[in-house]
């Protein structure tokens, strides 16, 4: 059950923090032990070389996890006497310790990066540094959201964050860490609720995936609910801007954000590894902790992951915002089994959070706060033939999870008594499962990936406030990407998906006689152009078709929402959303400095808008908005650039722009569009520690919808310290301020303005994580 958030302190926060640190802080001398095969070779051992591998998109920041592979050369000919393999720390370090002189074919693999091989001669400098080219896929066996064939070949813009950058970013939600990144902007409503916004898309027009599938939660349908995985459980994000419906399911109009954890790991060492992780937070009296373990054995492994939030409620620079409070609690068990050829994994997760709702925050006798349970189990299989011929591999994911929900009024008596009632409840028993079988192509050119998913989701809807019936979907879809090769520089990509939709309302209380029921068959389809060429261009082309079938809300709601704070109505005769689409974007990458600019379309046929109606429902006093069908455009674009002005020193900004626009009589634009921003960033990072300062200036927002809320521009100034400490840098310890001018503004896609509050104020974090 959970409890009314008494009164806390930043202090005791910290305090608690650091008392976790100290249970799991080892001796920095013995807390990493560097294991090196011997090389070869009768002559003495030069100096230790370091090998440090860094993003120069990334303002040279270091790149941990790395794999280092240095193989020593004949004289006369490449020939293998025995190899040395490293992983770089969080510093994007690997220390090479006992080489003989001698010449090294060296290769570095990274996830989300081109492979790199070269040549070095030993005796060497001190320290060598190596750029890779990032790349939003994969290494061997390891598919990633963008494309299933792993080739490195993109088509849309689309950026990876790992472990380290994630630490810096640290928050209670998704959409809060990624943003005012290029292209991406959050919806919130308090601080557990934030979720992605991509482009202006918003809803389930954005796919956020755990591990590639799809949560089970209700995360898409309203402001008030949260994703069901907490940030402290997740290892790296990939995300794809653009229309990925082809891989993921129709509905994705906008782009994928997928979570990507370690519960069934791919690759480990024998032994134990693991991270230790703990924050404290000022803006809201945060504390967190968490903790992943991994044991490794020659064909197996297991690993088990806890984590642990609190938080209070919000406080601005007008003030504390009350009922934004948030108690979370995550934790998992996996276990994978390594054959010769086939991999087979499982896990099991759980959810247990409770977060308050702003709605009665001026009635010190009632408050509202949202009570979520979420159980899941994963499995994934790989096989991967040890001789492939026109077969590659084959990677089977499923995921089924029972989601529960209730939005609890609790009412405080003159007596002393508490009264609690269930205003409105989601009981969600899902199931998804997804089959991708990798081919060759002709002649040993190109490839592709064959697929069939398939989706079941119940869910009944009850409480007092009920608005909609409950839901019954199914939906089963086969899939195809291809790619080949056209010249040495350009590079084709084409595919389809062919998905049936089946769904149903089911009765409940409030909607005793519902029995409606939809059958669509949702066509996306994707080509696609990418040419690369050795001077460091690169550009890619995509036009895509993308299909969505509409939510239960959408069709039919009706009556008032208390955790979003409106009166929603629903139209029945919605068609689906069939979106056209262009994306484009060109890279350059010259030295120290690249820049990428993107421009994308959209051209949106029965476009449902969730529309203010200007007026307040008399019962309820909230404002009244209905789903309304329209058709639509949105246009917009990205430019991100980079600079190193030395080994220490570097620059990073970028602007992104969107406009949402109906394509009626009324050119009218749609509502909830973010304003164009702009960000600059400059950092300092020669190692041991790292500095970094962000301006972000984002512009008014005039151009709203009928009866929609204009908000005023403003400028933020978020600054943050960084030390790496121990062996490899194993000890991470961050020192974070946002909003350090304490500014006082609102978000334009908040729901907080139409309660007339204001965004968080000045936020001190300090965060620790130790990686062993």
């Amino acid at each position: 059950m959970f409890t009314r958030y008494g009164p806390s302190s930043f202090s005791s926060r910290l305090r608690l923090a650091l008392l976790l640190s100290a249970v799991f802080w080892p001796s920095l001398a013995g807390a990493a032990t560097v294991h090196v095969a011997s090389l070869a070779g009768t002559p003495l051992p030069t100096d230790p070389i370091i090998i440090r591998v860094v993003d120069p998109t990334r303002e040279n920041r270091g790149i941990p996890q790395a794999q280092v592979t240095l193989t020593r050369v004949g004289h006369t000919a490449r020939t293998e006497l025995d190899t040395l393999v490293q992983q770089t720390g969080l510093d994007g370090r690997a220390h090479m310790t006992d080489l003989p002189p001698g010449r090294y074919h060296i290769t570095i693999q990274a996830i989300g990066y081109d492979v790199l091989e070269d040549e070095i001669e030993v005796p060497a400098a001190s320290e060598i540094v190596f750029r890779l080219s990032p790349t939003p896929f994969r290494l061997k066996g390891v598919l990633a959201t963008a494309n299933p064939l792993g080739s490195g070949v993109s088509y849309t813009a689309s950026q990876t964050y790992d472990r380290e950058e994630l630490t810096g970013r640290m928050d209670p939600s998704i959409g809060s860490m990624l943003d005012g990144e290029p292209g991406l902007a959050m919806r919130s409503l308090g601080v557990a609720t934030t979720r992605p916004v991509i482009r202006g898309f918003d809803g389930d027009r954005i796919l956020v995936l755990e591990n590639g599938e799809r949560m089970g939660d209700v995360g898409e349908s309203s402001a008030d609910h949260a994703v069901g995985l907490d940030p402290l459980a997740i290892e790296r994000i990939e995300v794809v801007r653009g229309p990925a419906s082809l891989l993921y399911g129709s509905g994705a109009l906008g782009g994928v954000v997928n979570l990507i954890t370690r519960d069934i790991p791919r690759t480990w060492t024998r032994g134990w590894e693991g991270a230790v992780q703990t924050q404290g937070a000022s803006m809201n009296d945060a504390g967190s902790g968490s903790a992943f373990l991994l044991y490794g054995a020659d064909g197996w492994a297991t690993t088990f992951r806890l984590s642990v939030r609190e938080a209070g409620d919000i406080r601005t620079p007008t003030g504390t915002i009350q009922d934004t409070g948030l108690s979370s609690r995550d934790a998992a068990l996996g276990w994978v089994h390594q054959g010769d050829a086939v991999r087979l994994g499982m896990t099991a997760s759980l959810v247990d959070r409770a977060y308050d709702i702003p709605e009665a925050w001026d009635d010190p006798d009632e408050e509202v706060f949202i009570s979520m349970e979420r159980q899941a189990l994963q499995g994934r299989l790989e096989w991967d033939p040890e001789q492939p011929g026109w077969i590659h591999g084959l990677e089977v994911r499923t995921l089924a999870a029972r989601f529960f929900q209730q939005e609890i009024e609790r009412e405080f008596g003159p007596d002393g008594r508490v009264e609690d009632g269930v205003g409105l409840e989601y009981d969600a028993k899902s199931l998804t499962s997804t089959a991708t079988l990798r081919h060759g192509g002709r002649a040993g050119q190109g490839g592709g990936a064959l697929g069939l998913s398939l989706r079941a989701r119940e869910m009944d809807i009850g409480g007092d406030e009920a608005f909609t019936p409950g839901i019954r979907e199914r939906s089963l879809a086969l899939f195809t990407f291809q790619e080949s090769p056209l010249s040495q520089t350009l590079t084709l990509q084409f595919g389809g998906r062919v998905e049936q939709n089946w769904h149903a309302a089911r009765p409940n209380e409030a909607f005793p006689t519902a029995e409606q029921s939809r059958n669509a068959m949702a066509l996306s389809g994707s080509l696609g152009l990418n040419w690369r060429t050795t001077a460091g261009w690169e550009a890619g082309l995509q036009l895509a078709r993308a299909h969505r079938v509409p939510r239960v809300e959408e069709l039919y709601a009706n009556g008032a929402h208390l955790g979003a704070g409106a009166f929603e109505i629903g139209t029945p005769e919605l068609a689906d959303e069939v979106s056209h689409g262009a994306d484009v974007f060109v890279r350059r990458n010259h030295g120290r400095a690249s820049v990428e600019l993107a421009l994308f379309g959209n051209w949106i046929r029965d476009y449902i808008a969730f529309q203010p109606l200007g007026y307040t429902d008399a019962a309820s006093g909230f404002p009244v908005f209905q789903h309304q069908g329209t058709d639509a455009q949105m246009f917009g674009g990205e430019v991100a650039g980079s600079l190193e002005l030395s080994d220490v020193w570097s620059v990073r900004s970028g602007l992104d722009w969107v406009q949402g626009t109906r394509a009626d009589e009324t050119r009218e634009p749609l509502p909830t569009i973010p304003p164009l921003r702009a960000r600059l960033e400059v950092r300092a990072d020669p190692g041991s520690w790292w500095w970094g300062g962000v301006v972000r200036a984002v512009s008014a927002q005039r151009r709203v919808a009928p009866d929609e809320a204009p908000t005023g521009g403003y400028y933020l100034v978020d600054t943050q310290f960084g030390f790496r400490m121990g062996p490899m840098g194993a000890h991470g310890l961050i020192l974070r301020v946002d909003n350090a001018l304490g500014t006082r503004y609102r978000d334009h896609l908040s729901r907080m303005p139409e309660r007339d509050f204001f965004m968080p104020g000045r936020n001190v974090s300090v965060s620790y994580r130790w990686q062993f």
